[in-house]
C-alpha cells in the first residue's frame, strides 16, 4: 500500500491537460511557428486551433486528431477565453511575442519557440504538427471574411451529423 505521502505526490502528478490554457497555448504555438514570422489574430488562431483537431470536416483534409463527437463545432464558441488564457501562458514564458497593432492585437513566435516545440516527441504533437500545416497550406490564402463565412455555412455539419442519426434511433 502506497503510503500518504505517495499518494499526495501522485494527486499533484495527476493533472488533467484536456482543453487546458496550457494544451490550448501548445497548440496555439505549433499554429504560429508553422507560419513561421507572420502573426495571427484571436480569431483566426480559434478557428485554426479547431480546425488542427477535426481536419476530418474539412472536405479533403487529412484524419482529424480528436474524435468526431456531436456538437464538437460549439468548441468554437466557448475557446476564446481558454486561448486568451494559454496564449498568456505561453506569453508569460518567452514562448511568443504579442503585437499591438492599430487593427488589433496579433500574436507570432518569439526566437525560443521551435526549439521548445522540438523537445515534444509525441505522435500526438506530430499530428497537430502536420494538421497544422495543411490548415495553412489550404486556408489561410481565405481572408478574415472568408474564413468566417466558410466556418459559418459549415458549422452545422461539424458534428450535425450525430443529429440524424440520434432520431433514427428514436423511431
Amino acid at each position: 500500500m502506497n503510503s500518504e505521502k505517495e499518494e499526495k505526490l501522485y494527486k499533484k502528478r495527476n493533472l488533467y491537460l484536456f482543453n487546458t490554457p496550457l494544451e490550448i497555448g501548445i497548440r496555439a504555438l505549433v499554429i504560429l511557428n508553422t507560419l513561421e514570422s507572420e502573426c495571427l489574430g484571436i480569431d483566426r488562431l480559434v478557428i485554426y486551433d479547431y480546425l488542427i483537431l477535426h481536419t476530418g470536416d474539412v472536405v479533403g483534409g487529412p484524419p482529424s486528431v480528436h474524435p468526431a463527437t456531436p456538437h464538437r463545432s460549439g468548441e468554437l464558441i466557448v475557446k476564446r477565453k481558454a486561448m486568451l488564457e494559454g496564449l498568456n501562458l505561453m506569453y508569460s514564458k518567452g514562448l511568443i511575442k504579442i503585437h499591438f497593432l492599430e487593427t488589433g492585437i496579433e500574436y507570432g513566435t518569439s526566437e525560443i519557440s521551435n526549439l521548445f516545440l522540438e523537445h515534444f516527441t509525441s505522435v500526438y504533437l506530430q499530428n497537430l504538427k502536420e494538421n497544422a500545416k495543411w490548415v495553412v497550406n489550404n486556408l489561410h490564402v481565405y481572408s478574415e471574411r472568408d474564413l468566417n463565412q466558410y466556418v459559418k455555412s459549415n458549422i452545422d455539419r461539424w458534428g450535425g451529423e450525430f443529429i440524424n442519426e440520434a432520431l433514427i434511433r428514436e423511431i
